[in-house]
């Protein structure tokens, strides 16, 4: 029971949920078990059926404007402006325009933006793409870099052998010749 407790109050803690219902199970008592016909009962009678309706038919999905813009102009680099002074509603009125997000998905508040179920979910999933390409070209030009970096030193380690080899055979046909003893010398 306290395991059940502490896994409920974290991910209370971790949500910010506007209410909480209660809803029993079964009425043996029996853990793990589930009436579906008693659950689907008590959710009706709770009205939380209608509740997740309505929501749906609103707006359920509220962001503040700066946090819209700063978390997905990502998706439309172009409405980027300078972070000292910005007009946060003006800007995510952009970024919507430039990922063409359909106006009945969308209103703007005073403050807030608000989104049908499930807008948010698909602008993440746009997001983690734009971010997952964004780090392959970068990973893509870093891979380059580094083996061109290393083409490079092979370059110069093939070109500094055959100047060895080129210095050595002068040597070697040079140090029996009477000129270049006497320079040794």
């Amino acid at each position: 029971h306290r395991e059940s407790l502490n896994r409920l109050m974290t991910n209370l803690r971790s949500t910010q949920p506007h209410f909480v219902r209660c809803i029993i199970p079964n009425e043996i008592k029996k853990p793990g078990y589930m009436e579906w016909n008693l659950v689907l009962h008590q959710l009706r009678c709770n009205g939380v059926l209608e509740g997740i309706r309505i929501c749906r038919k609103g707006f359920p999905s509220r962001v503040q404007y700066e946090e819209f813009a700063q978390r997905y102009v990502i998706l439309y680099a172009a409405a980027k402006k300078d972070k000292d002074f910005c007009d946060w509603k003006q800007q995510s009125k952009e970024i919507c325009a430039g990922i063409e997000l359909d106006d009945a998905k969308h209103k703007f508040g005073h403050t807030k933006l608000f989104f049908k179920a499930g807008v948010i979910g698909d602008l993440e999933d746009e997001r983690d793409e734009k971010i997952a390409a964004i780090l392959t070209s970068l990973q893509s030009y870093m891979r380059y870099k580094l083996a061109l970096v290393t083409y490079q030193e092979a370059v110069k380690r093939r070109d500094s052998i055959d100047l060895i080899q080129t210095n050595i055979r002068a040597f070697q046909y040079l140090k029996d010749w009477e000129w270049m003893k006497i320079i040794f010398k």
